[in-house]
C-alpha cells in the first residue's frame, strides 16, 4: 500500500477526522473546507486492518441542505463490502 496506516492516522489528526461508525472501521471521515474555512465537501477513508487495501470517497462539492460528511460515510459503507473484500483484486 502506497500510504501507511501511520500516515492515514496522521491525516486523520491533522484534518480533525472522525472515526467511521462501529462496524465500518478502520477509517475516518473529514470535511473539506474552502479558503475561508467553510465546509464545501467531505471525504471518507476506509482500509482493511493490515493496510493492504484503501477505499477513498471524496465529495468535492456538497449539495445544499445535505450532510456531506454523512453522505461520504454512506458511500464508503455501501462500497466497502465490494471493494475491500478479500476476493477483490
Amino acid at each position: 500500500m502506497a500510504t501507511s496506516i501511520q500516515s492515514l492516522e496522521a491525516t486523520k489528526a491533522s484534518d480533525k477526522g472522525v472515526s467511521l461508525p462501529n462496524g465500518l472501521g478502520p477509517g475516518f471521515s473529514a470535511l473539506i473546507k474552502d479558503e475561508e474555512g467553510t465546509p464545501v465537501g467531505a471525504y471518507a477513508l476506509a482500509w482493511v486492518p493490515d493496510g493492504s487495501k484503501l477505499l477513498s470517497v471524496k465529495i468535492a462539492r456538497g449539495a445544499p441542505g445535505r450532510d456531506i460528511r454523512a453522505d461520504a460515510v454512506e458511500f464508503a459503507k455501501q462500497l466497502k463490502p465490494f471493494l475491500l473484500s478479500s476476493s477483490s483484486g
